[in-house]
């Protein structure tokens, strides 16, 4: 009954592209696979085509694996154009990694926002992933601004080294990377966005109803405050080597928390209970998404799953008493095992509830 479900849930996504073969070809083999995908004779694909997809692909299998995990189990017409986008938040995000000025990050930002202008103006430059995302372009109109504001909330963080003054600092961070990618992948959906005539809450590719439609935005809109904060939290021990502390100042003022102390992975129970404050924000998010998704559009819902991880990892850290410094909860995958990650990812798509 399940399985039936989930097949019906399956063949209700809008068919983009014949880039199912590709993305498929590539998450298992890479690029040699993607030679022998069958992509070339459709639509007349270029090899350069091929090899951005298959780069994407990769980018995401190696900074984002989480991600390439439940990406790879989408219904094969949408892995494509989700690749593309969770490789334009993978490049991005590396943007401090190889921008080591304030000059570099504000010229490697201007860059991408170029790009992503010269997308829509039909001359991207070559680069793998703006080559994957001016593809996508062809087949559904995503929204520029969003692609431009995850640019701007990165470089905004980067040059401005300060802790965040409150949760909605931290919230509108999220919302600005997490949250638009999210929305992204609906309207590569043809869900929401300016896939469809109008503003929030119109019809959708699949002729969902607007109230649906509506539902799987606003779910997005929680979902990725959710995903957004509980990432932070879970970098908090790898940005203090960059001397970045992302737990709102004033909730650890309020519990006599320091930013010195976050910086030196010192636990103490004010610093439980600055980290229990935010993680309960999250947590509220990701409730909220959880009623919204219910009332999604079927189609929507498998791109949810980035919830799964998040839900995890409150969950691991409730256990280890809101400690963000437990061995267990630092060391890799103790917070969200592998195993017990696919796991739970397979059933939530299986039961098409999302996360």
């Amino acid at each position: 009954m399940l399985a039936g479900r989930m097949q019906r849930v399956m063949q209700a996504q809008p068919l983009l592209h014949d880039w199912a073969a590709l993305a498929a070809a590539a998450a298992s083999g890479g690029a040699a696979a993607t030679r022998t995908a069958g992509f070339a004779s459709a639509a007349g694909a270029e090899p350069d085509l091929r090899q951005a997809f298959s780069y994407c692909v990769n980018q995401v299998k190696q900074h984002d694996y989480e991600s390439y995990l439940w990406v790879t189990q989408l219904p094969k017409e949408l892995r494509a154009p989700i690749f593309a986008l969770r490789a334009f938040n993978v490049e991005t995000a590396l943007i401090g990694e190889h921008a080591k000025s304030e000059m570099l990050v504000l010229m490697r930002c201007q860059w991408w926002r170029d790009a992503v202008n010269d997308c829509y103006k039909g001359r991207p430059p070559a680069q793998p992933v703006i080559t994957a995302l001016a593809a996508v372009l062809q087949q559904r109109p995503l929204t520029r601004y969003r692609l431009q504001q995850v640019v701007s909330t990165r470089e905004n963080d980067l040059l401005s080294l300060e802790q965040p003054a409150s949760l909605a600092a931290l919230e509108q961070y999220a919302d600005g990377t997490a949250g638009q990618l999210l929305a992204l992948q609906l309207e590569a959906a043809g869900i929401g966005g300016s896939s469809i005539v109008g503003v929030e809450g119109g019809s959708s590719s699949d002729g969902s109803s607007s109230a649906a439609v509506a539902a799987a935005e606003h779910a997005a809109a929680h979902l990725g405050k959710a995903v957004g904060i509980v990432g932070l939290l879970r970098g908090t021990y790898a940005h203090g080597a960059q001397r970045r502390v992302y737990l709102p100042a004033d909730m650890c003022a309020a519990h006599g928390v320091g930013a010195e102390d976050v910086l030196a992975g010192r636990d103490s129970p004010g610093m439980r209970d600055a980290v229990l404050a935010v993680a309960a924000a999250a947590k509220q998010h990701l409730d909220a998404a959880r009623q919204l998704v219910a009332d999604a559009p079927p189609a929507a819902r498998p791109l949810f799953a980035p919830g799964v991880a998040a839900g995890m990892y409150l969950a691991a850290l409730e256990k280890a008493g809101f400690n963000l410094f437990d061995p267990a909860m630092l060391r890799k995958g103790g917070a969200v095992p592998l195993l017990a990650y696919q796991l739970r990812l397979k059933w939530a798509l299986l039961r098409g509830t999302g996360f």
